[in-house]
């Protein structure tokens, strides 16, 4: 490791950034590093411009082009101590995302359907759609992570580090017991990855290791099982967060509760995060009825 990747990890720590953020602005600096096969800290202005353009040129989602940004930003104003680096590179502009919609009870039903014959895959994704976490909480949540006593899960590793905690429902708690009867995952972590002894073949005496189910391992499984649900949608794991504060909101629950279990600090987040259904629109009553 070299002492600038050294200097910049602890830096990353000390500003108690999430361990998947450092993660990926350590490997856009890498990558800035590899395309000009010199230090950073030898190069200035006009290279992260370059460098910036290139990946436009390569036709780079301008969302991931800005994370680019804020990750050589942070190298030179923060490890660097350099901030007149960045002071002249715009930053790229982002257009809003048009919202997706969240998932029908229906669909939901479906995609559950489909995950019945693997108990593994269906406990994380019903807990996904039951608790509202981001896909990254929920792998690494811990069995003490579930506390029955005060009907809680606690989440210890949100989003910048923050911790919260959301509801154990009495659905969830009869799930997750009958997960634990049935596959024994052990006690490290609630959903850990599994053992291969080779592709696709699961060690029959050794099956969880002890490390974290991967985020993208459980992706590729939810997109077979809407897939197998016969649903004509993407469904991403972060649908099923969309999905779960629109129910929310539609039952009634308050803007702020929402917010607070989500873990967003601001609830302008929130309100993009929710999607008010065609459905329910339809049913708005007329004002001039009320007259």
């Amino acid at each position: 490791m070299t002492p600038l990747r050294h200097k910049m990890e602890a830096d990353l720590r000390l500003r108690n950034l999430a361990a998947g953020t450092r993660d990926i602005y350590i490997r856009h600096v890498a990558t800035y590093a590899r395309h000009f096969r010199r230090c950073p800290s030898l190069l200035g202005t006009a290279e992260v411009r370059a460098f910036l353009e290139h990946l436009a040129a390569r036709g780079l989602a301008p969302a991931t082009r800005v994370v680019y940004h804020a990750a050589l930003r942070f190298l030179y104003t923060e490890t660097l101590g350099r901030p007149e680096v960045m002071a002249t590179v715009p930053r790229p502009r982002v257009r809003p995302s048009q919202s997706r919609l969240p998932l029908s009870r229906n669909e939901a039903a479906a995609v559950l359907d489909a995950l019945t014959t693997s108990p593994f895959t269906y406990t994380v994704i019903a807990t996904l759609l039951e608790t509202g976490l981001r896909i990254s909480e929920a792998c690494h949540l811990q069995p003490r992570d579930i506390d029955a006593r005060v009907g809680l899960v606690h989440v210890r590793c949100g989003k910048g580090g923050k911790r919260r905690s959301v509801k154990l429902t009495d659905h969830l708690d009869r799930l997750l017991r009958r997960y634990w009867r049935v596959e024994r995952p052990g006690r490290t972590w609630l959903f850990p990855a599994q053992r291969l002894i080779a592709p696709g073949v699961v060690d029959p005496v050794h099956r969880w290791t002890d490390r974290p189910v991967s985020p993208d391992t459980i992706r590729s499984r939810l997109h077979r099982a809407t897939t197998e649900a016969g649903l004509s949608r993407r469904v991403t794991p972060h649908d099923l967060r969309h999905t779960y504060a629109t129910w929310l909101l539609e039952a009634g629950v308050d803007l702020r509760t929402v917010q607070v279990l989500l873990g967003h600090a601001s609830p302008v987040t929130t309100a993009r995060y929710t999607r008010v259904r065609p459905s329910l629109i339809r049913q708005t009553p007329s004002v001039l009825d009320m007259l």
